[in-house]
C-alpha cells in the first residue's frame, strides 16, 4: 500500500507542477505580450489536468508538446498583424507627367513607381509633390497636393 500512495503522491505533484508551470506561463504573457509564452501556459494547464490520471511524465511531456504546437498555430493566427499597406500622410514627388486619365511616374520612399491620380480628368507635371492614397498592385493612386489652375478650352 505504501508503494500504492507514492505514486499517487508523485503523480499529484507532478499535476501541481504543471498547474504552476502553466499559472506562471500565462502571468508572463500578459507581461510580454506573446502568444507563444500564453500557448506553453495553456498547454501546461491541461497538461496538469490530465496529469491527475496519467501516470507517465513521458505522456505527459508529449502532450504539453503536441498542444503547445497546436496552440501556437491557433493564437498566432489570431494576433492581428501589421499592416504593409502605404503609411498615412505619404508623399511621393512626380518624375515624369501623369496625364489626364493616364499612368505616369513618382519617386516614393527613394523608389520609382508608376503612378495614377485619382482624379482623371487631372495632369500633374514634373516636380509636384503628390498624396499618395492607396495602391493598385505596383502602381500608386496619388492626389496633387494643390490644385492649380488649368487652361481652359473656352475662350
Amino acid at each position: 500500500m505504501a508503494n500504492v500512495d507514492l505514486v499517487q503522491f508523485l503523480s499529484d505533484q507532478r499535476a501541481y507542477a504543471w498547474l504552476l508551470t502553466g499559472l506562471l506561463l500565462l502571468g508572463a504573457s500578459m507581461v510580454a505580450g506573446e502568444p507563444v509564452v500564453a500557448s506553453l501556459g495553456i498547454a501546461a494547464v491541461i497538461t496538469a489536468i490530465a496529469a491527475i490520471t496519467v501516470k507517465s511524465i513521458a505522456i505527459e511531456l508529449v502532450l504539453w508538446g503536441i498542444l503547445s504546437i497546436c496552440l501556437i498555430i491557433v493564437l498566432r493566427g489570431m494576433v492581428p498583424k501589421q499592416a504593409l499597406d502605404l503609411s498615412p500622410d505619404a508623399e511621393a514627388t512626380v518624375s515624369e507627367v501623369i496625364t489626364k486619365g493616364g499612368i505616369g511616374l513618382v519617386i516614393y520612399e527613394g523608389s520609382l513607381w508608376k503612378a495614377r491620380c485619382q482624379i482623371s480628368d487631372i495632369a500633374i507635371t514634373p516636380g509636384e509633390v503628390v498624396q499618395v492614397v492607396a495602391r493598385q498592385g505596383l502602381t500608386l493612386i496619388v492626389m496633387p497636393t494643390r490644385f492649380l489652375e488649368e487652361p481652359s478650352d473656352r475662350q
